[in-house]
């Protein structure tokens, strides 16, 4: 097995627009830099690439912008790319939702960014060992969605609101991991799968939110030299926020430091139990799923017009009343958005990455229904079509499944991507376990004492 690892700079100039959130919000600096993360896989018949782009989404022209350059300089077919987008609610301008708009310029920049990743990776290849394992990291990610009293089901209600019931829909506190050593023990980078929304940061710096302290965590314990592809699980109604506790808000860099750091430490222990193997087969397979869009009613758009007329405050409901008019002529031009569903198979696992906010049941069902024994659902991947909530979803209400671009389709998309994800994995072929004996020696010499304990001073906490 030849695995390399690269990493490229993406940080927009500040005062680029941050996407994110209902309003507009122009950045004012740079907390830390964002990245273009890549792992270049190559088990002697197949190459494949995974990258991570610290950003809100990526939308598929970007993809295929990307790809058609990583094929150009490194002859790997589109098809063995996934790129996910880490979900950052503090990166660049990279997303049309709500009162932010894509920058062309920026969006032609990160594709070429992540091309040169790609291509680093390349180069730096070497032989490598491979470990694949499932931690658990509990307590760090909760369900943001609830029944109310009302039967209805309503995001974020408040902590503490005397009207919650029980949480809407499940967590995945799984955390799953690829770990890549060399010959000489050095880690090279690890991927990272875990279910969590990266709404944590906040502020007007661009951040890669807590995925950062992730790989500031793994860099001081595993060597400066590895590198972290951060993958979104099916987050997409799941954040830090416990509604359930009266303690403070779980926002800010304190917040972020330590979800981070704790999801670091999960990672770590998953690590240390693993068996390392010279090789992993590769496999990959794609499908093009067709999804309807919902059309808004001619009522909300005579509302919306006769709302956006008359002057007035700022408020969510002018946001939704222009949401609907450009969702309209969008709908109009294109009454239907592709979806590309990707399987890898690395090894016995395998990476299942879906184009939008897949929420957390179906991210479930994937994994439960997988033939591999280790699965990773990759969410906000190859484009971005929105969310994707569960038919029960759809009926009890919510931010989620408010009708606006960031939630277009009809509510049998998820349902259709989640079937079309396990008929791919279906035509894939399970690798018996290795038959070679496991990599068990510790990651230095033998007979040397263990790496000094670096750790975290007191001072590297916010």
């Amino acid at each position: 097995m030849l695995v390399g690892f690269a990493q490229t700079d993406i940080t927009p100039p500040v005062g680029s627009l941050i996407p994110g959130g209902f309003r507009r919000v122009v950045s004012t600096g740079v907390h830390d830099p964002l990245h273009a993360t890549a792992a270049v896989l190559d088990d002697g018949e197949r190459l494949v690439a995974i990258i991570s782009v610290d950003a809100l989404s990526v939308k598929s022209s970007l993809v295929a912008e990307a790809r058609r350059q990583i094929q150009k300089a490194c002859n790997i077919p589109p098809e063995n790319v996934l790129i996910a987008a880490t979900h950052t609610h503090t990166g660049g301008p990279i997303a049309d939702v709500f009162e932010s708009e894509a920058d062309p310029n920026y969006c032609a920049f990160v594709a070429s960014q992540i091309a040169r990743a790609v291509e680093q990776g390349m180069e730096t290849r070497r032989p490598a060992f491979v470990g694949i394992g499932v931690g658990t990291a509990s307590g760090l990610a909760f369900n943001r969605r609830f029944v109310m009293r009302n039967g209805l089901h309503q995001t974020h209600p408040g902590k503490g609101n005397p009207h919650i019931v029980k949480p809407a829909g499940p967590t995945d506190p799984t955390v799953g991991v690829l770990a890549v050593r060399d010959e000489q023990g050095n880690f090279l980078g690890c991927l990272v799968n875990f279910a969590c929304h990266c709404t944590v940061m906040g502020g007007t710096q661009f951040s890669a939110d807590y995925p950062f302290y992730l790989a500031q965590t793994l860099r001081r314990v595993l060597g400066e030299q590895c590198l972290t592809v951060f993958l979104p699980g099916a987050c997409g109604d799941v954040t830090q926020v416990d509604n359930l506790s009266l303690r403070e808000r779980e926002f800010g860099e304190a917040w972020a430091w330590r979800l981070g750091t704790a999801l670091g430490g999960a990672v770590l222990q998953t690590i240390a139990q693993m068996e390392f193997h010279p090789d992993a087969p590769l496999q990959t397979r794609t499908a093009i799923v067709p999804l309807q869009r919902r059309t808004v009613p001619d009522g909300w758009l005579d509302e919306a017009k006769r709302l956006l007329s008359t002057d007035g405050l700022w408020s969510v409901e002018r946001v939704y009343a222009r949401e609907w008019l450009l969702l309209a002529e969008e709908v109009k031009r294109q009454p239907t958005v592709n979806a590309e569903v990707q399987v890898m198979g690395v090894g016995r696992s395998a990476f299942v990455a879906i184009p939008g906010e897949l929420f957390c049941q179906f991210g479930w069902d994937i994994k439960r229904r997988s033939p591999f024994p280790m699965t990773f659902v990759v969410t906000c991947a190859n484009g971005m079509v929105g969310y994707l909530p569960t038919p029960d979803a759809f009926k009890g209400g919510g931010y989620e499944v408010r009708l606006a671009r960031s939630s277009q389709l009809m509510p049998d998309a998820g349902e259709r991507l989640v079937a079309e994800a396990l008929r791919l994995l279906a035509t894939l072929t399970v690798p018996a376990s290795p038959s070679r004996s496991p990599v068990t020696t510790p990651p230095w010499d033998v007979g040397a004492s263990p790496p000094e304990w670096t750790g975290l001073a007191p001072t590297d906490c916010p």
